[in-house]
């Protein structure tokens, strides 16, 4: 299965390659850079880059669209590029948090959603969407526990939910 991966708010490209790597290295990993540049206090270095903006709870949905209308070129391409195969989306923080939103978009081209310290965003009933997650496979794993609400809003969806303790992720990720 090919593998998008997401790095967290603030990362780079090299994020998401180490992100990539526990995949395994037979993987069909392709890592994914936010396409917003964060620079601090006008240095004009870049420090990172972000997939939205506002908190990750609450995205700004005009920012996520941005985001998002890039991830689903990048989805669309590479589902008629291998065959129309269903996707692994892998992200952490606020690439996890785009993993899971991709997805309940297009529930359809996605098998797999692994998420790291991260959770569908609050204002999602916000989005000019019906979101759904039906058939897909969500694996969350969290340094903190997970609300149950949040957790419960995911099975709604129609999302086969699994927690996972963060230990566990490597095999996990591999075995997949």
């Amino acid at each position: 299965m090919p593998w998008l991966v997401l790095h967290d708010r603030w990362g780079m490209l090299e994020d998401a390659e180490a992100l990539a790597a526990l995949l395994g290295p037979a993987a069909l990993a392709i890592a994914v850079r936010a396409v917003r540049v964060q620079n601090r206090g006008g240095s004009g270095f870049t420090h990172g880059y972000f997939w939205t903006i506002g908190p990750i709870e609450r995205p700004e949905l005009s920012t996520m669209g941005d985001a998002l209308y890039q991830l689903e070129l990048l989805l669309e391409e590479n589902w008629a590029r291998y065959g129309r195969r269903k996707l692994g989306l892998l992200g952490k923080g606020q690439g996890g948090m785009m993993a899971l939103v991709l997805a309940s978009f297009f529930p359809d081209k996605v098998e797999k959603v692994v998420a790291i310290d991260a959770l569908l965003p609050l204002n999602l009933g916000d989005m000019p969407f019906t979101p759904s997650l039906a058939g897909v496979d969500v694996v969350l794993t969290h340094a903190d526990p997970v609300p149950a609400e949040r957790l419960a809003a995911l099975q709604a969806l129609g999302a086969r939910v699994t927690l996972t303790p963060q230990s566990d992720l490597p095999a996990l990720l591999q075995a997949a």
